[in-house]
């Protein structure tokens, strides 16, 4: 699932777009164009969790950190509390790598299955 599609589900659950933007205090057209994935979900943490609370999706759950997963891919970034990450930072040329297909060295191996392991990139 991408940014937009998850957004437009979630708005519709709430109703119409004209309905949601009025009730979000959004413009109609912004609205509409997050959902049909013409415009990037906003840079700004602050602004990104606005969203994802007219949303009706609540902080700390698995929705949200999807909403905010998704809404950095679509940025073409990492989710921001994986961006100083120093241990995500050292494996992610092996993780692409691995994306790619390139064969990985042992150690290489062993740090990104540990990082996948943990859990969290700590």
């Amino acid at each position: 699932m991408k940014f937009h599609e998850l957004f437009k589900k979630k708005r519709m659950e709430i109703g119409t777009v004209r309905q949601f933007a009025k009730q979000a205090g959004l413009d109609l057209a912004y609205v509409s164009r997050l959902e049909n994935g013409v415009c990037l979900p906003p840079k700004d943490d602050a602004k990104l969790a606005k969203l994802a609370s007219a949303l009706n999706i609540q902080k700390e759950t698995e929705e949200w950190q999807e909403f905010m997963d998704l809404a950095a891919v679509a940025k073409n970034e990492l989710p921001t509390d994986l961006q100083d990450n120093e241990r995500v930072a050292a494996v992610l040329p092996a993780f692409y790598r691995t994306l790619r297909k390139d064969k990985l060295d042992e150690k290489e191996l062993k740090e990104l299955l540990k990082l996948i392991n943990s859990g969290k990139g700590e």
